[in-house]
């Protein structure tokens, strides 16, 4: 059953990551595209999702988000990554926007980093 979360869960994030990535291009490239229904719903079904199937396997395998220094990271990053990555869809300047971008990139970097070898970067 962890193995099936697990696999679900990888999806979840290469759905999120694929979204965030394409709604970018559309912001930089002035698209109506990202304006459209489906665009503002559909990254937040996935990353409710996505949540979802972290809490099942931290519940799984008996896990508090502050048991283990990695996911205390995890947690962390993810914020992080939210946060610049709001910066990189709304932000009002090209400077803003790309700025957001490449921050929310590079937490996206150590989120897979903490996430493939369970090490912490930060709390080890």
């Amino acid at each position: 059953m962890y193995a099936a979360f697990k696999h679900l869960h990888v999806l979840f994030v290469v759905i999120s990551v694929s979204l965030f990535i394409l709604r970018f291009i559309w912001k930089q490239l002035d698209s109506g595209l990202l304006h459209k229904r489906w665009v503002k719903i559909v990254p937040h079904v996935n990353d409710t999702l996505l949540l979802a199937s972290a809490i099942a396997m931290l519940v799984m395998t008996q896990r508090a988000p502050i048991s283990d220094p990695w996911v205390t990271e995890k947690v962390l990053g993810v914020i992080g990554y939210i946060f610049f990555a709001m910066f990189a869809i709304k932000g009002k300047t090209k400077l803003i926007s790309w700025g957001g971008f490449v921050i929310a990139c590079l937490w996206l970097a150590a989120l897979f980093h903490v996430a493939f070898g369970k090490q912490p970067l930060l709390f080890g």
